[in-house]
């Protein structure tokens, strides 16, 4: 009896690995599990760190709607392809955010980058990424490996690309296929509301800010981790880092593109509760190794009134990604300038 049950347990769990690993599988899954069962996933909408901590009861935290103005008119020539290389906090960007482009292609960064550029344009490739990687990706050049020149079956094909044997999205979806079903979930919220009301604090890897207005992800508030906004940095480590920026930069220029800017998101906690805030994103912005070109979101989040991200969210709400998209179309404007005076300077100097 106990070989069967090894041997059952062997089975379901190579079986599990399969599924949680298969994109295939996983859509099946999805697809097939009625959400108003018991079986049922469990559904939050209102943020993921809401979702990683069961305080769906907590009104505070809840996402709410924020109007955004319409996006901003462009009249003048659209001679510019825009590449962003990004992360979660760019997923939603879409070419209508930036009015002065003629294409845009957009790249998951967790996956090989795949393009081949039209010499006829000004092409230019922004490097987004969260603070709270920031210091992770680029400890050494590897992101280089990821970036080649070559044509993909179109502009989103690099999406669906496998990276190695596993889905990068396999902690996910183990947690999806083992726990994450409706009749589980009354002992998880049970479970948050004791830790809320008895204790203060959330569950999980979820903390709540000072004033108890926003749930901010843990490893972007602790002592320890690099992605946090508070961990001291020594001065070298900043050095560090702009050399490692420098020679992925110089990379990607000599691969052909005019144009590289670095775009790092602040973390909530950087912006919500600035006290003890460690500086990563402007001592980087501002060491005088750095070459690359940046876009300079935390400048504008830190000096605003305004909300600009969800309460139970790891990311920016729509009107702190409508005012991102308009600080990089500002500085997209601002290299044309620039590159029309350097052709009129150069045909001038040239002139017989």
């Amino acid at each position: 009896m106990k070989k069967i049950f090894r041997d059952f347990f062997i089975l379901f769990g190579l079986f599990l690995l399969w599924a949680s690993t298969s994109r295939v599988a996983m859509q099946y899954v999805v697809d097939h599990r009625d959400v108003n069962t018991w079986w049922g996933s469990y559904q939050c909408l209102h943020g993921d760190l809401i979702s990683l901590s069961y305080l769906d009861f907590v009104p505070v935290f809840r996402n709410a709607p924020v109007n955004i103005p319409p996006t901003r008119d462009h009249t003048g020539p659209k001679n510019t392809d825009l590449y962003l290389y990004g992360d979660s906090y760019s997923w939603t960007v879409k070419k209508t955010d930036f009015p002065s482009i003629a294409d845009f292609y957009y790249f998951n960064r967790d996956l090989p980058m795949r393009y081949h550029l039209d010499s006829t344009k000004r092409n230019v490739l922004i490097l987004e990424i969260s603070e709270r990687m920031l210091r992770d990706v680029f400890k050494d050049s590897r992101i280089m490996n990821n970036v080649k020149d070559t044509l993909p079956r179109n502009r989103y094909a690099a999406l669906f690309e496998l990276k190695g044997l596993f889905n990068p999205l396999i902690n996910q979806n183990l947690q999806c296929n083992l726990f994450n079903y409706n009749f589980i979930m009354p002992m998880f919220e049970t479970k948050a509301a004791l830790n809320y009301y008895l204790f203060n604090r959330a569950s999980g890897d979820v903390v709540i800010s000072d004033d108890r207005q926003f749930l901010f992800l843990k490893t972007t508030v602790s002592r320890t981790s690099t992605a946090s906004s508070y961990i001291p940095i020594p001065d070298e480590d900043i050095d560090r880092l702009a050399d490692t920026v420098n020679k992925v930069y110089d990379h990607l220029m000599a691969a052909g593109f005019d144009e590289v800017y670095l775009a790092v998101i602040p973390n909530c906690a950087t912006i919500m509760q600035p006290a003890g805030y460690n500086g990563l994103i402007p001592r980087l912005y501002n060491n005088p190794k750095l070459r690359i070109a940046t876009i300079d979101a935390y400048t504008t989040f830190k000096n605003t009134t305004d909300v600009l991200y969800y309460h139970g969210d790891t990311h920016w709400n729509m009107e702190g990604e409508r005012i991102w998209a308009s600080i990089v179309s500002d500085q997209l404007a601002l290299g044309a300038m620039r590159n029309k005076k350097t052709s009129a300077d150069t045909a001038t100097i040239h002139k017989p």
